[in-house]
């Protein structure tokens, strides 16, 4: 079942971060128009002191680049190929000895009158400060932060042609080889980020890209939360509830403090089911939804795959998805155990050069719809 509204943490979807700065998050526009139609959600965020802070300490701005945007990037086309509440996204060519490079350059929204520039340039730098340091084949390359001739911040990032898996979902047609190598996909680029001490925690197929060459690539890092810095042993909670409403982890409802590892995999297993059902298996991970009342009750009473899992195919995937959609938090696999899963080493991932015996719908195709 699919529907349900998106993640409101305050009144009128106003959004209340850490810090105690309200900001609003708009609804992007929705493909789908009724309750079983799968829909675009904008994501609602309570930040973490640990993620709106990471670098912003003496004025990142400082040392960012404010170089021309057209001098480094080229020309931006008018039109936009995303738009967000906060930033739109637009498509630059850059001509170099006779050929183009494209970048994707994300402009964020103008500084708020009640709003000090120290306050404005921190947050916009705060998500550059992580995605920047974060080099991975299923993780958007986030290539510069610049200022462009009217003096607007913009964040440069790597295009990707084939559009969002969001779309590849509503056009439907997915084969299993296709669904299977994006699934592992998502899950190495998830387990790259946890590796680097950061936890995405919107994990949700308009947050993910196809390049047109069958890689995924996870992008959007709004609301990421630094759960370990490099020097450090020890990993530390997560607070504030974000994400969007259907994707979003039980313990978060639940819980002040919460391992946000286990919240990206809860997602990564509800958008594998999506890619195979183009719906969600129910609309929030509460006792109040009678589908995941259901689900849970199931899942305590008995060892197979509890309704809606035991619909997955190939059967053998059932197993790592039942684990990673434990609604104990305690007992849920993390994405290390996901990928040693017998099932999950022998799917084909799609590499530069080798053969992968089956093909993304998105390869090749001119897609132009980015998630800002």
């Amino acid at each position: 079942m699919i529907g349900g509204q998106p993640v409101v943490v305050a009144k009128k979807e106003e959004v209340v971060a850490a810090s105690g700065n309200k900001f609003t998050l708009k609804d992007l526009i929705g493909i789908g128009d009724g309750p079983n139609k799968l829909t675009r959600r904008p994501s609602g965020s309570a930040k973490s002191d640990r993620a709106s802070t990471k670098g912003s300490e003496g004025g990142y701005g400082d040392s960012t680049s404010t170089a021309s945007l057209l001098k480094k990037y080229g020309i931006c086309d008018k039109a936009a190929i995303g738009k967000g509440a906060t930033a739109i996204v637009r498509l630059a060519h850059k001509w170099d000895r006779r050929e183009e490079k494209l970048y994707a350059v994300k402009e964020f929204r103008k500084r708020r009158k009640n709003e000090t520039e120290k306050d404005y340039v921190k947050k916009l730098t705060s998500e550059f400060c992580i995605s920047s340091t974060l080099h991975h084949i299923n993780v958007v390359e986030t290539v510069d932060l610049v200022q462009d001739e009217s003096q607007h911040w913009c964040e440069v990032m790597e295009y990707c042609p084939g559009g969002d898996l969001y779309a590849a979902i509503k056009r439907g047609g997915m084969s299993s080889g296709e669904v299977e190598c994006t699934f592992k996909q998502i899950l190495q680029g998830v387990q790259y980020l946890h590796s680097m001490g950061v936890a995405h925690r919107d994990i949700k197929p308009e947050n993910l890209l196809l390049d047109g060459r069958g890689h995924v690539k996870i992008t959007d890092f709004g609301v990421s939360d630094v759960f370990r810095m490099c020097w450090e042993k020890k990993t530390h909670m997560s607070k504030g509830l974000c994400g969007s409403e259907p994707y979003i982890a039980p313990e978060l409802f639940d819980h002040k403090e919460y391992d946000a590892r286990l919240v990206d995999v809860w997602a990564s297993a509800i958008v594998f089911y999506c890619m195979q059902f183009q719906e969600l298996p129910w609309r929030v991970a509460k006792p109040a939804d009678s589908s995941f009342a259901a689900y849970t009750g199931a899942y305590s009473s008995k060892d197979g795959s509890p309704p809606p899992l035991n619909n997955l195919v190939p059967r053998e995937c059932r197993n790592v998805i039942r684990h990673m959609l434990d609604p104990d938090p305690k007992t849920r696999w993390g994405v290390d155990e996901a990928l040693k899963d017998k099932w999950l080493m022998g799917v084909t991932v799609c590499e530069e050069g080798k053969e992968s015996g089956h093909k993304h719908t998105s390869a090749g195709m001119d897609v132009v719809r980015v998630q800002a």
